[in-house]
Formats: structure tokens, sequence, C-alpha cells
């Protein structure tokens, strides 16, 4: 009787308790939640945050345009824009010119006093 009690104080109890250790330590390591669950939880949430971002800056441009056909203040531009684009008049190669761009540019050229 006494061999087992030094053999369970000796041998069995040190060997149990690495035992516990190492598996604590896989767990930390390899488990549901552990060192590589959190390292494949960093990656996801940062993919996430780029891809809120993108898509901050897609509702930006968004508003911005729908800021540009508010009806209390319409911009010409725009409004030709979206006109042709409804009716089927624009070109992705089209380029457009400002009114004011086009009158400066058919002006008469005032030839150099001599």
């Amino acid at each position: 009787m006494r061999s087992l009690g030094r053999f369970l104080r000796d041998v069995a109890a040190p060997a149990l308790l690495a035992c516990w250790v190492v598996y604590l330590a896989y767990g930390a390591v390899a488990g549901a939640a552990g060192y590589r669950s959190l390292r494949e939880l960093r990656a996801e949430a940062d993919a996430k945050a780029a891809e809120l971002a993108e898509i901050k800056d897609r509702r930006r441009t968004l508003e911005l345009r729908a800021d540009l056909l508010n009806p209390k203040s319409l911009d010409p531009d725009m409004v030709d824009e979206r006109v042709r684009a409804v009716l089927g008049y624009a070109h992705k190669d089209d380029v457009v010119i400002p009114k004011t761009e086009l009158e400066r540019m058919l002006r008469p050229q005032s030839s150099p006093s001599k």
C-alpha cells in the first residue's frame, strides 16, 4: 500500500500535471479560442475593415451625386450628364466642354498690334 502511495506521489501526480499543462497549452494555441483562431479572426477583421472603408467611400460618392441632383439646387452639368445617360446619347469617350470655355475658344483671336 505504501508503494502505491509513493508511486502516485512521485510518478503519477507529476505525469498527470504535465499532461494537464500540455492540454491547456494545446488549447491556448490551437483551440477554438486559441492563438491560431485569434490570428484568423484578426485577418478577417482587417479584411472587413477594408471592405467597410470601400463601402463608406462609395456611399460618400453617392451622397455627393444625390446632393447634386437635389431639386432645390440642380447642377446643370449633372442634369445634362444624367439626361444623356438615360436617353442613350452618352458615350464613354464623350468630352464635355463647358459653355463658357467653348465661347472663349470660339471668340476671334485679336491679332497683336504692330
